[in-house]
């Protein structure tokens, strides 16, 4: 596993919130002064539990158009 801010990026696009988080303090450990790695796993550790997709939240929206889009990408930010 890569130990980069760009992978840990990913991982947590993807939903895989705990994992960034150890790469962010892993990451932390090596560049005890980057700003961007602190914000990170502060956002991270402020967060609601995730611990992947919730399946049924997801089928509701599995035809997603314009009319609820928006409540879509607003349950998806509350992660």
């Amino acid at each position: 596993m890569p130990l980069t801010k760009t992978y840990a990026k990913i991982l947590e696009s993807q939903g895989f919130k705990h994992e960034a988080l150890e790469i962010y303090k892993k990451l932390l450990k090596k560049y005890p002064e980057d700003k961007e790695i602190k914000e990170s796993i502060k956002r991270l550790q402020t967060r609601k539990k995730f611990e992947g997709v919730n399946i049924i939240k997801l089928k509701e929206f599995d035809n997603i158009n314009q009319k609820n889009r928006y409540e879509f990408e607003k349950w998806l930010s509350e992660f």
